[in-house]
């Protein structure tokens, strides 16, 4: 097994060489949860995976409610399915609460207040939707002190306890909803077998990967990764190299020797989704992908290894496009980023003008 075999196996499950997905649903279900907190360049991740669908198509997919975006793993925004969320925060919620125990304490919000203002949430989100302004104002209303901080933890409690989800935007508003109105209720499993259903999703949407990765993206201790990855893999392949063990779903189908141009968000999964990034990039150019903001620039992905970043403005009704290569690209290498733009430009609809 070579570090390139690996890449091409990860792009194959990632759904990026080639996809038997046809739907929204389909993406999501299959990479079980894809983080969303960046939500123009989540959408573009959910449609490199899915050819001739457009950001306009993912908008009506969110309205229809066949996704969900919510608080979720690590306590980040997620795109999910709405039959697939209530499993995975009841089995993730106790661990994220525990790590915020102290900034709860410091922010004062204690239970009481926490189980309050979910009754004014359910009241409120009965039958509508309402932008978190709105919802401050009926928090500030019913006696809740409510600051910025203390705002987004009442949101994102609230999404991980499954009382609220997001909704459908308001113009360029986001909205939440109750997740009743969005997930249907489900039986609930016990820790154990969510756990383990988590790896094996895991594992079919990112594979190869390690042990190590699935308790990062997973936000596990690497102790209940294991306990997960035991569980499950008699279900999947193991793959040896560098002396680390790689998982993966086996292979129903063949896989393509993929060569050519990716044009990835930031936070897409095929960078995001790991622990050890350095079999897509080399580790003195990380620096680079991930700012002191915390904000992921887009990434070029070349042959499966990220090669530089890019990003895009829209002027006049025009997508213009800049690249930042770590080495200067050859013009072939330009003409196949125009390439790889094409898709995008139907993502977006509109037209591609690139700045080299």
């Amino acid at each position: 097994m070579t570090a390139r075999d690996l890449i091409h196996l990860r792009l194959h499950h990632q759904l990026l060489s080639q996809t038997t997905a046809t739907s929204v649903a389909e993406v999501v279900t299959h990479l079980c949860a894809m983080q969303a907190q960046d939500y123009a360049g989540a959408k573009w991740s959910v449609g490199l995976r899915l050819p001739g669908i457009t950001d306009a198509g993912i908008e009506k997919a969110l309205s229809a409610k066949e996704i969900v975006r919510t608080t979720t793993i690590r306590g980040t925004l997620h795109f999910v399915s709405p039959a697939d969320v209530r499993w995975i925060n009841a089995f993730v919620q106790p661990r994220i609460v525990s790590k915020y125990t102290g900034r709860y304490k410091q922010l004062e919000l204690d239970d009481a207040v926490v189980r309050k203002s979910y009754t004014i949430f359910e009241k409120a989100l009965d039958g509508k939707e309402l932008t978190r302004k709105e919802l401050e104002a009926l928090l500030v209303k019913n006696g809740i002190v409510v600051t910025s901080d203390r705002m987004n933890h009442f949101l994102s409690r609230a999404a991980l306890d499954q009382v609220i989800c997001c909704g459908v935007r308001r113009g360029k508003e986001f909205t939440y909803a109750l997740l009743d109105s969005w997930a249907p209720s489900s039986p609930a499993i016990s820790m154990e077998e969510a756990r383990a259903k988590l790896a094996l999703r895991y594992f079919t949407g990112h594979g190869p990967a390690t042990v190590n990765d699935f308790a990062t993206w997973a936000g596990l201790t690497l102790g209940e990764a294991r306990a997960g990855l035991a569980a499950v893999a008699g279900e999947l392949s193991p793959l040896s190299f560098n002396d680390t063990t790689y998982w993966m779903k086996p292979l129903s189908s063949p896989y393509k020797n993929t060569s050519g141009v990716f044009l990835l968000p930031g936070f897409d999964e095929y960078f995001i989704g790991y622990e050890d990034r350095t079999l897509i990039v080399d580790e003195d150019r990380l620096k680079k992908l991930i700012p002191l903001n915390g904000i992921f620039s887009p990434t070029i992905v070349v042959n499966g290894r990220i090669e530089g970043t890019w990003k895009r403005t829209v002027k006049k009704n025009v997508l213009q496009m800049e690249s930042a290569p770590f080495q200067p690209f050859s013009d072939s290498r330009q003409q196949a980023m125009v390439k790889a733009s094409r898709p995008f430009a139907k993502f977006m609809e509109l037209p591609v003008e690139w700045d080299f």
